[in-house]
């Protein structure tokens, strides 16, 4: 073999040179000896290489790892991630994801693939958490396209099969403590949860015009940041309320929701009695609207954040390469699966543990409060006379 002597002397005689490039003319020295030592010595260069590049960014490190994959990426760099790399490439905590691994092997068959299922489960994280393509991901782990395509789709069908076991509707003591809490942080009461959809791009390859498309999902969360209710709109409905009215909550809201309680949304929802929006109107608002509108703004910020972590955390959704509309619709349901999931094993850091100081509701009576304009001035009342008291 020919090797540059002068590059080989100065990497020897500059003191400022890495270990890495010092572990590369020990490579050549040996190598130089013996060519048989040639597929060892790669190999130690190539984990050298991918175990310095574990900690850098999500994007950089993609970029960086792709010319060192192989078949044993998984098996030799993924596996010896430590807590911090777990927390830095995919925004949950390496128990999380064992607990996931465990409770997914329940309802997957045996010997159904020769992959085994917690390589699958990392190879669809390192997909749902990053903007990296199939073919980037493919390429990294030493795997074909359409095999890295099938595990993406086969555990987002999985996981989206999961949504009753994770998406419910909470119980009438469950309503009741966030109706403590919500009211006891702001002076807003009856609260159960609160609503609204966030927009998700669509960058369909059938999309002739090449831009992206809208997708709006609406979801209800409680003072968790759990989702209790999801509902996908269609492509290129843009009207929360329009997609609001085609959701199944619309037609069955009171049968979840006593009269008393309620969940609050923002004016681009239609006033309903179980469905509390802020005050708007073409002449100013008196005093007490606006002291209304005040508080409910701050109680309704829950379901922002549990957007903002949605969508940090799942940067697949910040951009969707996907044509099929029912796969868009399953990608989006296992994502919303696996916020919960994650918040049942970790909890939120935007969360803070509160004293309760007010343990109090308030008792509307429906025959003096028939109309749902009535009860949003009732609660308007309510909460000015409880503010000043």
């Amino acid at each position: 073999m020919d090797y540059d002597k002068e590059l080989l002397m100065e990497l020897f005689l500059d003191d400022n040179v890495s270990n890495m490039n010092r572990l590369i003319v020990a490579a050549a020295n040996v190598i130089n000896e013996n060519n048989e030592n040639i597929s060892s010595m790669n190999e130690i260069i190539m984990k050298e290489d991918a175990n310095q590049i574990i900690r850098t960014e999500n994007r950089e490190f993609v970029r960086r790892s792709l010319s060192y994959s192989s078949k044993n990426f998984y098996e030799d760099i993924v596996v010896k991630y430590t807590d911090e790399d777990y927390a830095e490439k995919f925004k949950m905590k390496k128990t999380t994801i064992q607990a996931l691994i465990n409770h997914l092997r329940e309802y997957i068959k045996p010997c159904s693939s020769v992959i085994p299922l917690d390589k699958k489960v990392h190879i669809f994280l390192w997909l749902l958490t990053s903007d990296s393509s199939y073919s980037d991901v493919a390429e990294l782990f030493g795997m074909h396209k359409s095999s890295v395509s099938y595990i993406f789709h086969e555990l987002a069908t999985l996981l989206s099969e999961q949504k009753y076991h994770f998406i419910n509707w909470p119980s009438l003591e469950e309503q009741h403590v966030t109706r403590i809490k919500v009211n006891s942080r702001f002076g807003f009461p009856n609260c159960v949860g609160f609503i609204d959809a966030c927009r998700l791009r669509v960058r369909s390859k059938t999309n002739q015009k090449g831009k992206p498309e809208i997708i709006l999902l609406q979801a209800v969360c409680d003072e968790t940041l759990m989702f209790f209710d999801i509902h996908i709109g269609q492509i290129g409905s843009t009207h929360k309320n329009r997609v609001y009215r085609e959701s199944q909550l619309a037609h069955e809201m009171k049968n979840f929701i006593d009269f008393d309680n309620h969940i609050l949304g923002n004016s681009e929802y239609k006033l309903k009695k179980n469905l509390i929006t802020p005050f708007t109107s073409d002449i100013p608002l008196t005093s007490e609207e606006t002291k209304f509108n005040e508080i409910h703004w701050k109680a309704s910020t829950y379901i922002g954040h549990a957007f903002e972590i949605l969508k940090d955390r799942f940067k697949k959704l910040n951009s969707i390469d996907i044509n099929k509309t029912d796969a868009i619709h399953t990608l989006i349901c296992a994502a919303c699966v696996l916020h919960n999931f994650v918040l049942l094993h970790e909890g939120s850091n935007y969360l803070k543990e509160e004293a309760v100081i007010n343990n109090d509701g308030v008792t509307i009576d429906p025959n003096l409060v028939k109309t749902a304009a009535e009860k949003r001035k009732f609660l308007c009342s309510y909460i000015n006379y409880m503010d000043g008291a």
